[in-house]
């Protein structure tokens, strides 16, 4: 399978606290263990790098980078197509706090036909979570 993991995954797989940390951790082991093949935003990098480094601190942020950068990830630039299907995602919600990133991995969904992402968000449709 050819999956996308968001922020939620990935800090959860690093905050020993979060309430995902457990199956992130499954979740992890089960696509590196099928050989399933892992794509991320790099923008979604640099969300969780951000994310980690004002909720706990820079130190823990840093760590999540070298720790990434070790793992067999495909990242993923936004260019002006993938920006433009993000945008067009984004305009047609009507939610308070829709965030302009999982429009954007919606949009690398469909883009690059991937099969499900990792994530704990409900913002994504049941069909292409994936659950440990």
């Amino acid at each position: 399978m050819k999956l996308l993991a968001d922020s939620d995954f990935w800090y959860g797989l690093v905050v020993a606290g979060d309430g995902h940390h457990a199956e992130s951790k499954k979740l992890l082991k089960k696509v590196l263990s099928k050989d399933d093949s892992l794509y991320c935003l790099r923008l979604v990098v640099y969300e969780t790098a951000t994310v980690l480094s004002r909720r706990i601190d820079q130190r823990r942020a840093i760590e999540f980078l070298e720790r990434f950068r070790k793992l067999p990830v495909t990242l993923i630039d936004i260019d002006i197509i993938l920006e433009d299907s993000a945008w067009e995602i984004f305009l047609k919600q009507t939610k308070k706090g829709t965030s302009f990133i999982d429009c954007a991995n919606l949009a690398t969904l469909e883009k690059y036909k991937l099969d499900g992402i990792l994530s704990f968000d409900e913002f994504y449709p049941k069909e292409v979570a994936v659950r440990a």
